[in-house]
């Protein structure tokens, strides 16, 4: 063989090896790239879920506060009404029992009253009524002292 026909054979065995250096140079390039792509894609949806999944917990946190503190509101407002209303039930029972024990009091001193057969006179008699009288008097005076706690 002749040297020139050696040197075109060489330069084409260096040029397809240049060649399949660069093909496989450029394979491995670019499958390098797509794995970096590939590990960028899942820190970003990784990082973006991550924020968003913040975003929501902040999100519903402040939610349930204000619902939180709208509730305790609400509460306070129902818990003060049922008071008024415990306490106007309790003021209005005492009064009723006040005015039933008062009329059993002289129902039962006009009882005693016409029950006594006195053969005394007249101002014996005034004066006996005018004792229960006294005592009527000082049984409701002791009744009206008793009052519910407000």
């Amino acid at each position: 063989m002749s040297r020139t026909v050696k040197y075109k054979r060489k330069k084409h065995f260096r040029i397809k090896i240049l060649i399949g250096v660069l093909l496989l140079s450029s394979t491995i390039a670019g499958n390098i790239g797509v794995a970096f792509a590939d590990q960028d894609i899942n820190s970003l949806l990784t990082s973006w879920f991550n924020k968003k999944g913040q975003e929501s917990i902040s999100t519903i946190e402040n939610a349930i506060m204000t619902e939180k503190e709208q509730q305790k509101v609400r509460l306070k407002e129902e818990l003060q009404s049922e008071l008024n209303n415990s306490a106007q039930l309790m003021n209005q029972y005492t009064e009723d029992e006040k005015q039933k024990r008062i009329q059993a009091l002289q129902e039962y001193a006009d009882q005693l009253v016409e029950n006594m057969k006195i053969e005394n006179n007249k101002e014996e008699k005034q004066r006996i009524s005018a004792e229960m009288e006294q005592i009527i008097q000082k049984a409701i005076k002791e009744l009206n002292k008793v009052k519910p706690r407000e």
